[in-house]
């Protein structure tokens, strides 16, 4: 145990000295620029045109640019800036495409003209909703049960008022039932660095996962009554730092119910054989990016450390846990077609008991090694590396769809990419690991597959993958492959 603790804060140091190493070479490479660029003539930002933002406030978008109106740069650090700017504004999720450019002053050669131009997406989306509940598209796959599935209303107005805001009204019924409300302010004070978010719901379910065997997931149903019931309500205070760094300070509050009978197939679903979980939890997020594209990345790199504190003790029965759970992942463009990138994910949470509903670990969300997508490695502490090496089939095109009137949808971008990988895991479980062999050994997976990305953050992907157990198969995703 004490060997495996090192391991990860050994790997959750290393994950932050390559960010720093990172940032400082970052730096050093900007002042080779600018020694370069010394001797080079220097252009003065006349102005700053904005085009297409029908609905965004202009101070939204200036404040993704990293050149300014009165600047005085070389050409090359101006071009730099340009192209860094539109990635900056196409990581909003507010627009399909941005287009930077300048235009040289009519009268003085050493004057330029920024135009910035913009499409703007679809922001209201009063779309009805079906969605699997499984953890993942290729679990549901396996028995195509119509039965898992949500389905309801989700009206969401993305750019509310024009300041990148969100509004969220959900309404779901179906397997997993929830009444919500979200309200994100990205920006609260004028020098547009501090933001809150809000959020508040209510779910129940007439099936939950109560237990892991096999490394699968058990299951409890009851037609006739929900068998959880849960009440959660949050804020958030977020800080950004310039462009690329993000803080985040959160607090919530859950109320989770269960019936008694899923105490009896597990008794530590809860601490204390208890059917009832009152928790308070607390949490700091730090994020630095600096990929060009967040949805489908091809270049940059990432880094996130999270702390989270699960319980309080001044509620009854609360869990006494804490999690220190980082991410790191780094692309590079080897040519203008070739492409690899890396990343490796972990968590370390204390030596408290974890209940069974608190404890989580490989197999949720983006969190798995590929090839055991049917399977889920329960865990107190873990950590997964993925990889990739990718080739360009198709580089972005842009192609006009006639018989759709509106330009948001009519318009679409796409690229398709032919790429290998090779992942490894490894989630230690002090608790819960019997009968569950996969629990304390190391996960080994490997495959190709073909990745299409398109408009509006959608990604596509198709892979065969191979397991260390020799099973093999055909797996679909809707994520980037390294998270």
């Amino acid at each position: 145990m004490i060997r495996t603790y090192a391991i990860l804060f050994f790997l959750l140091f290393t994950l932050i000295s390559e960010a720093q190493q990172t940032d400082s070479l970052k730096t050093f490479s900007d002042s080779v620029a600018d020694i370069n660029s010394f001797a080079e003539k220097k252009i003065v930002v006349a102005d700053i045109l904005l085009i297409g933002n029908k609905t965004t406030k202009p101070h939204i978008i200036t404040r993704e640019l990293i050149f300014h109106k009165g600047d005085t740069l070389p050409r090359s650090v101006l071009s730099a800036a340009m192209m860094r700017s539109r990635e900056n504004l196409l990581n909003t999720s507010l627009f399909n495409f941005v287009n930077i450019y300048d235009q040289p002053d009519a009268n003085d050669s050493n004057v330029t003209h920024v135009i910035v131009q913009v499409t703007e997406r679809w922001y209201i989306w009063p779309l009805p909703i079906f969605e699997i509940v499984d953890r993942n598209f290729n679990e549901w796959w396996l028995t195509k049960d119509f039965s898992r599935t949500n389905f309801g209303f989700y009206l969401t107005k993305e750019n509310f008022r024009g300041r990148k805001e969100s509004l969220s009204i959900l309404i779901r019924l179906g397997y997993s039932q929830r009444l919500g409300l979200y309200y994100n302010i990205p920006y609260i004070n004028r020098q547009q660095q501090n933001g809150l978010s809000f959020g508040i719901s209510f779910t129940r379910n007439h099936e939950i996962a109560y237990a892991i065997n096999n490394d699968k997931l058990q299951y409890y149903k009851d037609e006739n009554v929900y068998v959880r019931k849960q009440f959660s309500a949050g804020a958030r205070f977020t800080h950004r730092d310039g462009i690329h760094n993000y803080h985040s300070l959160g607090a919530d509050y859950q109320n989770n119910q269960i019936v008694d009978t899923v105490l009896y197939y597990n008794n530590d679903y809860f601490i204390s054989g208890e059917n009832k979980q009152k928790i308070i939890l607390l949490s700091y997020l730090y994020k630095r990016d600096y990929r060009d594209l967040k949805i489908y990345p091809l270049r940059g790199s990432y880094f996130d450390l999270e702390i989270i504190k699960q319980g309080l003790g001044v509620l009854e029965n609360e869990p006494d846990l804490l999690v220190l759970l980082s991410n790191y992942r780094k692309y590079w463009e080897l040519s203008s077609r070739w492409h690899f990138a890396a990343g490796v994910k972990g968590k370390v949470s204390g030596l408290s008991f974890a209940p069974y509903y608190n404890s989580r670990g490989l197999g949720y969300s983006n969190d798995f090694v590929r090839g055991y997508e049917y399977y889920v490695v329960n865990g107190q502490n873990y950590f997964v590396f993925k990889s990739n090496l990718k080739f360009t089939l198709i580089p972005e095109k842009v192609i006009k769809i006639k018989y759709i009137p509106l330009e948001k949808f009519s318009t679409v971008p796409f690229a398709l990419y032919l790429n290998v990988f090779a992942d490894m895991g490894y989630a230690r479980d002090r608790q819960f690991a019997e009968n569950n062999p996969l629990a304390n050994d190391y996960l080994f997976g490997s495959g190709v597959g073909i990745d299409y990305v398109t408009y509006y953050d959608l990604v596509f992907r198709v892979e065969y993958s191979i397991n260390k157990m020799g099973e093999h198969g055909v797996f679909l995703h809707f994520t980037s492959p390294i998270w």
